[in-house]
């Protein structure tokens, strides 16, 4: 009787930590360079013999509210993207609003359509319009809006940590996608 006890507690023990265990979200987190819609540039096992795997950007969702008060019909979710050294994003858009600030680190930051607003952490607010090229520091934040297209790059030796706020629509993924075009050379 006693045996069965413990193997049970034991038992019950092991399930509860499984279903506890941290996981790294991925779902809608802007995808690295190269890749088809959401999915990642690199899957297991696709990498040609020789060549190093891309780095790819870790995403922990912190927290996420679907249909929260006062924004129906939307999703809050709070994220911690890690942007690895040698990372770039895909250019891609947020369904909705995308308030992100870096907590360390620098992030090369492109516009390539659209306008962004930046604070930086001195508290100086400006307007980019893309295409144009930026880098944002520990400190700095921006505001990205519904068509705005956009991508990061980590063009440094220390990952890049971002804290973001996203409220999107819901059944959305939080970045999609998008293909964009090399202007005409004259």
């Amino acid at each position: 009787m006693r045996r069965s006890f413990v193997t049970t507690v034991c038992a019950l023990g092991l399930v509860l930590a499984a279903g506890c265990s941290s996981t790294t979200a991925t779902t809608g987190a802007p995808p690295v360079s190269g890749s088809p819609g959401s999915s990642p540039a690199i899957v297991p096992g696709s990498t040609p013999p020789g060549t190093a795997a891309a780095p790819t950007v870790q995403k922990d969702v912190l927290a996420t509210e679907v249909d929260p008060p006062g924004a129906p019909g939307r999703t809050l979710t709070l994220i911690r993207y890690t942007i690895p050294a040698g990372a770039k994003l895909a250019p891609h858009i947020h369904p909705g609003v995308q308030l992100a600030s870096i907590q360390s680190g620098t992030l090369t930051y492109t516009v390539v359509s659209g306008t962004v607003k930046v604070t930086h952490a001195d508290g100086q607010a400006e307007s980019v319009t893309g295409p144009t090229t930026i880098r944002l520091d520990a400190g700095d934040a921006v505001a990205e809006e519904g068509d705005m297209v956009h991508f990061g790059a980590n063009e440094t030796g220390s990952p890049v940590v971002i804290l973001a706020t996203l409220l999107t629509e819901d059944g959305r993924d939080l970045a999609v996608t998008v293909t964009t075009t090399a202007p005409a050379v004259p």
